[in-house]
């Protein structure tokens, strides 16, 4: 009987822990980011960050591809060819289209989160300043091949 209960209390604490919500980059990843290097020629770059500290992991697709998730404080980069570019955010319960026309060198940042309160991820640009604080301030995610 004991080993039963044991056993149950084990199966239940395995179950809660699952997988992380998202692949974390490696370290080095995470700093080259951060160095906001320059686009390779004839791209843009695009960095897509989840600003807050709560909230469910969130799909970002670009095109009809999913780039990879996002947690809170978390951040991706992603090097784009010019031109119009269909993007959105998508959670278990929702999906809000948005898009972004890109130019050689360009570097963006793109405003990823669901906000306090809300059942609907937003999308949408930020200023440079406010995209580059909160990529120092998070952790690089892995992009999905």
């Amino acid at each position: 009987m004991r080993h039963a209960i044991v056993g149950a209390a084990m199966l239940l604490v395995a179950g809660c822990s699952g997988p992380p919500p998202v692949s974390m980059a490696p370290p080095a990843q995470d700093a080259a980011g951060k160095q906001f290097s320059p686009p390779p020629a004839g791209m843009a770059a695009v960095y897509f960050y989840n600003p807050t500290n709560n909230g469910p992991p969130i799909n970002v697709t670009v095109g009809a591809m999913v780039i990879g998730r996002l947690a809170p404080t978390t951040w991706m980069r992603v090097e784009l060819a010019p031109g119009w570019h269909a993007m959105s955010c998508t959670t278990a319960s929702s999906a809000n289209p948005s898009s972004i026309t890109l130019a050689p060198g360009q570097m963006r940042f793109i405003d990823v989160e669901m906000p306090p309160g809300s059942s609907v991820c937003s999308i949408r640009e930020a200023s440079l300043d406010a995209g580059r604080a909160a990529v120092l301030a998070g952790q690089r995610t892995m992009q999905i091949q």
